[in-house]
């Protein structure tokens, strides 16, 4: 490649990366993503409270949540090379039992989760959207678990996961019990 064109995809890239920040400028607005609670913020260590109904305010959150956690899956990307596939109310700053998962290609909305069943252990690497101050650790979460939880619908449902999956969203339900993966290592 010569110098010529070397400046050319250096512009390019430039112009790209100018495009990418103003669209993830428009998508925080429009999108409704909200701000992320940081350790050692104390909303991330109380029990969540248990949702007794879906309203219009769960379902916007819901959203809201879904669009905190793809910004965010964007900004990791590219900054770090990493995907948040979770996201807790807590962390948004509601104290509600109400987890958000991107588990087998889908984002899944998970209300009053609860794991039913639990098998074997799996050591994965964690970090968090709330901990950014501190490094990816090695967690032991189970291999296996079986979650009972809630839809947008009001449906009752379980939902069976292995290795990362359930690391996941072992993760997440921690946050909904005041536990973060630092007080794990």
């Amino acid at each position: 490649m010569n110098r010529r064109d070397l400046l050319k995809f250096g512009l390019a890239g430039a112009v790209a990366a100018a495009g990418g920040s103003g669209f993830l400028t428009i998508y925080k607005r429009t999108a409704g993503v909200k701000k992320i609670f940081e350790y050692p913020d104390p909303i991330l260590r109380r029990v969540s409270a248990p949702l007794k109904a879906v309203d219009d305010k769960i379902v916007a959150l819901s959203r809201q949540m879904i669009a905190t956690l793809r910004y965010h899956s964007l900004i990791g990307f590219f900054s770090n090379a990493f995907l948040s596939r979770g996201l807790a109310a807590p962390q948004v700053g509601v104290s509600q039992r109400l987890i958000v998962c991107g588990i087998y290609g889908q984002i899944k909305v998970l209300i009053n989760p609860a794991v039913i069943e639990k098998r074997g252990v799996y050591c994965g690497y964690e970090n968090c959207l709330s901990a950014p101050h501190h490094d990816r650790s090695l967690v032991k979460r189970p291999a296996y678990v079986k979650v009972s939880y809630s839809g947008l619908d009001g449906s009752q449902t379980e939902l069976a996961a292995s290795k990362d999956y359930a690391a996941l969203l072992a993760h997440e339900i921690d946050h909904l019990d005041g536990i973060l993966y630092v007080d794990y290592a």
